[in-house]
């Protein structure tokens, strides 16, 4: 497998489509056991979020389009557009639309870089963000689980066999499910139900979430692994000049506010931040 070449650092760059690519893959949806199904599509994130494995696959990249949302959820957000890369062990990139423009947020090691600069700060004022150095992951970005707990992710499910669909031309397996009683009491989450749409390779291509106060469809639109990305896809465009530093212990926050002011209109109050 090559290694893909970034011809703009600002957008991932490409992965080679094997094993996993953003064509239509050939062959029917998976008929494993539902649970197997489910362990399956987990796995390759698993190799790449949480730890180093023997598997060679130890980058990917992710598009996802936020098809429907309701509730709470703010009607801007229906129509947005999000392109990752990620790879192990401590490098994520995430471009976005807020105020009116593509951002970029991207971790490269110990240093994170934003652009445009101007308006990622911008963000952390509105939302009243205290940098500080923080504690640096050993991951991508910091995870409520482990490797040896992300073993047990299906077991924490109750699922359902939703049948195999047609999505966009593909066959997938529909699984449709919720936590476990006893978890879902303990954090709280007893209206959560989740259903995602697997189709060959076990590749997710659209997963629904609801709760008793939102509901949000995100589509899959392009999902790939590889064993690295170019060491260009990590560093700010060349021609860049509005450039926002700091130190990678302020991952989860940058990211926090650019989740929460997607598709927000140059100039306004980002709609998560208190009047």
């Amino acid at each position: 497998m090559h290694h893909g070449v970034a011809q703009d650092a600002t957008a991932p760059a490409t992965l080679p489509a094997e094993p996993y690519g953003s064509v239509v893959p050939s062959g029917p949806a998976p008929t494993d056991n539902r649970y197997d199904v489910l362990g399956k599509m987990f796995a390759p994130f698993v190799n790449i979020l949480l730890t180093d494995t023997k598997n060679p696959n130890h980058a990917a990249l992710l598009t996802i389009v936020f098809e429907e949302v309701s509730g709470r959820l703010p009607k801007q957000f229906k129509g947005a557009t999000l392109s990752a890369a990620v790879q192990y062990p401590d490098k994520v990139k995430l471009t976005a639309p807020i105020l009116g423009e593509q951002a970029t947020v991207c971790r490269d090691g110990d240093n994170i870089w934003a652009v445009p600069g101007e308006k990622v700060q911008f963000l952390l004022k509105q939302f009243k963000v205290d940098l500080k150095p923080g504690k640096v992951s050993a991951t991508p970005f910091t995870m409520p689980i482990n490797a040896q707990q992300a073993v047990f992710l299906p077991a924490l499910f109750t699922v359902e066999d939703g049948g195999i669909q047609e999505l966009n031309g593909e066959s997938c397996r529909v699984l449709e499910g919720g936590l476990m009683p006893e978890i879902a009491k303990a954090v709280k989450a007893e209206d959560f139900r989740a259903k995602v749409w697997i189709a060959a390779g076990y590749l997710p291509r659209r997963i629904e979430i609801r709760r008793k106060d939102f509901v949000a469809v995100i589509g899959i639109k392009d999902l790939r692994f590889g064993p690295a990305l170019t060491k260009a896809t990590w560093q700010p465009p060349a021609d860049a000049k509005d450039i926002f530093r700091t130190s990678a212990g302020n991952l989860d926050k940058i990211l926090y506010v650019v989740m929460n002011s997607l598709k927000s209109k140059k100039g306004e109050t980002p709609w998560t931040v208190a009047k």
